[in-house]
This record gives C-alpha cells, sequence and structure tokens, in this order.
C-alpha cells in the first residue's frame, strides 16, 4: 500500500497524457513554426497545445496547484508554500520533435514536500506510457496491455545519455567504468528504460530543470531504482530554491551502488578521488 494520498487515479493520468501525446502527433502531422523562449529554447505548438489538455485534464480531477514549463511563472514566495503540486513537461524532448526523432514525451509527476512520489511519462510516436506509484510498484502500458516493470541491475553497467548532451565530463565519467555499454536517447526515455530493466546508469552532468526530470524519477524510483545529485549521491530533490534548475545527477538501476558511484563520480566530475559523503 502506498503511503501517499494521490489525489486521481493513475489509468485516469495515463488517458490525460496520452490525450496530451495525440494532440502533439497532431501538431506535427500538419507542420509547426519553432519560435524560441525567452532562454533560447525552442517552443512549437505542439507543447502549448498538449499544456492546455493537462492543465484541463489534471484541474478536472484534483485541486492541487500546477506548475508547468508552458505555464504562468510562479513566483517562490508562492511556490515554497506548495506541499503538494503537479510537475508538468507537456513536452519533453522539444528538440527531438522538432529534429525528426520520436524520443519525445509528455511528463506529469506529482510532488509532495519536495519528494516526487508519483509520475507518468508517455512517449507518443510509440504510444507507450510509463507510469509508478512510489512504494507501489511501477507499469508500462502499450495499447491495451498492462505489465509491472521492474529494475534489472547489471554490472558493467548498460548506461544511457543524452541525444543532445553528450559532453565532455559525461564523457570522462563513463570511460571511468570498464566494459560500460553507452546508448543514446532523449527525453525523459532514459528514466523508463533504467525501470523496465533495459538500462543501468543514465548521468546527466549538464542543465536540466524539475519538470524535465520529475515524472522519470518517480517512476524510476517506483520501480526500485533511485536518482542521485551527482555530488553528494544524496537523493535528488525538487523544490529547494527559487531556481527550478537541477544540479547535475545520476539516474541508478541499483541503490547499492552509491558507494562505487561515489568514487567514479569524484573523479570523472570533481576532479578528485575520495569519497564525496
Amino acid at each position: 500500500m502506498t503511503p501517499y494520498d494521490v489525489p486521481a487515479d493513475l489509468e485516469d493520468l495515463v488517458i490525460i497524457c496520452e490525450q496530451a501525446g495525440r494532440a502533439i502527433l497532431a501538431v506535427r502531422k500538419a507542420g509547426f513554426r519553432v519560435d524560441s523562449k525567452d532562454d533560447a529554447s525552442p517552443v512549437t505548438a505542439a507543447d502549448l497545445a498538449a499544456n492546455e489538455i493537462l492543465v484541463a485534464g489534471l484541474t478536472a480531477c484534483s485541486t492541487l496547484p500546477i506548475l508547468s514549463e508552458e505555464g504562468r511563472d510562479v513566483p517562490w514566495a508562492e511556490r515554497r508554500e506548495w506541499r503538494r503540486f503537479w510537475l508538468i513537461d507537456p513536452l519533453d524532448g522539444t528538440r527531438e520533435f522538432v529534429d525528426g526523432f520520436d524520443d519525445f514525451t509528455v511528463n506529469v509527476a506529482l510532488i509532495e514536500a519536495g519528494r516526487p512520489v508519483l509520475g507518468v511519462v508517455h512517449a507518443p510516436a510509440s504510444d507507450t506510457s510509463w507510469a509508478g506509484v512510489v512504494g507501489e510498484g511501477a507499469w508500462r502500458w502499450q495499447e491495451t496491455e498492462r505489465q509491472a516493470i521492474r529494475v534489472a541491475p547489471h554490472w558493467p553497467p548498460r548506461i544511457l545519455a543524452s541525444r543532445a548532451h553528450l559532453d565532455a565530463a559525461t564523457r570522462e565519467w563513463i570511460a571511468e567504468i570498464p566494459g560500460a555499454q553507452l546508448s543514446r536517447c532523449g527525453s525523459s526515455v532514459k528514466f523508463c528504460r533504467i525501470a523496465e530493466g533495459q538500462a543501468d546508469l543514465y548521468p546527466r552532468f549538464s542543465p536540466t530543470c524539475e519538470w524535465d526530470t520529475a515524472a522519470g524519477q518517480a517512476v524510476l524510483e517506483a520501480a526500485g531504482g533511485t536518482v542521485l545529485a551527482a555530488k553528494t549521491l544524496d537523493p535528488l530533490r525538487c523544490q529547494q530554491g527559487e531556481s527550478l534548475v537541477n544540479g547535475h545527477f545520476i539516474a541508478c538501476a541499483a541503490p547499492a551502488w552509491r558507494e562505487r558511484l561515489a568514487v567514479i563520480s569524484c573523479q570523472a566530475v570533481w576532479g578528485e578521488r575520495k569519497p564525496l559523503v
């Protein structure tokens, strides 16, 4: 039994994300233009259409506040009072979407006391959804089939890296692990592949925002994995301050690998080989 009071049925949330995904695919089929936001990141009509569907769906099933990448800029003075809220990214992987790749997702997470405790990740191009509630379990939906998923740790690890952000620090970190196998893909699909036992590690040493990671983190942790802040190897948390930018992190299939990862992280990312704890 989950220790959390989930304010909406998990399958209903999957359906809402699927509806947002169909809107994204409709925009892709019709053609679209790419605009730039203030931070120079891309935004399209697909982002905005998906956001409208998600906000309407969540508002209909819950009274919790909503923080969205494509929503209003909520001041920290207001957000800091939110103990529970929805955190959404209507189209994670907009760059992949614009460039014609299929690994873009719709992300919905429930945050409680700074921790992602429920997540739904939907991949419109493959009509696949992953969902999980921490303490209850995680599942994959494909068409009408629902299947329980669980991490399957393997060492040397199968490592996933961002398609667009495989930087020098990440390459150096991976090179520290003999026998590691590297694959690349975009968006929060990486968390879900670890959650379903298809990969083991996802290191990220370039900027992400909380809405990019929260849903995937919840799915992974519901499946038995963890997401660790790279510098301290403590669990990655949301709602830590005014900025919504995450620190560096490592998504991991085996929480017990924490001490093993500490040495790798110190040498490759921080320039010293000693435990960080």
